[in-house]
């Protein structure tokens, strides 16, 4: 796909590139002070820069290695829209699941409104199920082949 030119796509793959170079802590210049994320099946909406660090804290410590591929990205106004394959080794305890050491994959559709030239909102919907799964019977294996 080649590199689109809209402002808001410019923004966001700067962060996502970010993220992707472990420089998380980098991208809360890209976030408005009033920054809102909407994690899909989480019980509220969080606001603000810790939030977002915090939801990135989650990950970084349950998975590293981890590897962007950006199947689609839609940018129209002021919100930018994205569908994201993401690869990881599962090095950390997630969601009560020990490391297995297992590369896994995930897809994850992102949405995005930008204000003023930064991040105001983000909605995020990855599919936990399939990461569970994966994470879930490899565990298994792992157990099983020991």
């Amino acid at each position: 796909m080649s590199e689109s030119t809209h402002p808001n796509i410019t923004l966001l793959r700067t962060g996502l590139d970010l993220v992707a170079a472990g420089r998380s802590d980098e991208v809360v210049d890209l976030l408005a002070d009033d920054f809102r994320i909407t994690v899909h099946g989480a019980p509220e909406t969080l606001v603000g820069r810790d939030a977002w660090l915090g939801n990135v804290a989650i990950m970084n410590a349950a998975f590293s290695d981890v590897t962007l591929d950006i199947r689609h990205e839609l940018a129209a106004g002021d919100l930018a829209a994205f569908n994201i394959t993401y690869t990881a080794r599962h090095t950390g305890e997630f969601l009560g699941i020990p490391a297995t050491g297992r590369t896994v994959s995930w897809q994850s559709l992102e949405h995005y409104r930008v204000r003023d030239g930064l991040i105001a909102e983000e909605w995020i919907a990855s599919d936990i199920g399939a990461l569970l799964g994966q994470l879930t019977a490899k565990a298994a294996q792992a157990q099983e082949d020991s």
